[in-house]
């Protein structure tokens, strides 16, 4: 038996196998998408240095350059 709580909304579930529980460790599918939507927002964040050059470039608009 698998007991555990959805780190989204906090509801018990228990089950018997993994393949019971196909959106393991949330207990639903909407509960999975709502924690993938925190992460893509960046509400979620794993601390830590940026990894070297991953430091966002700026870019002018266009048209900024002489073509002539």
């Amino acid at each position: 038996m698998i007991k555990g709580k959805c780190p989204t909304c906090s509801k018990p579930y228990a089950i018997a196998k993994l393949a019971d529980l196909p959106s393991f460790p949330f207990c639903s599918e909407r509960c999975r998408l709502i924690d993938l939507g925190r992460w893509i927002d960046g509400k979620f964040a794993i601390p830590g240095d940026s990894a070297p050059g991953s430091a966002p470039q700026s870019i002018g608009p266009l048209g900024d350059e002489d073509d002539e």
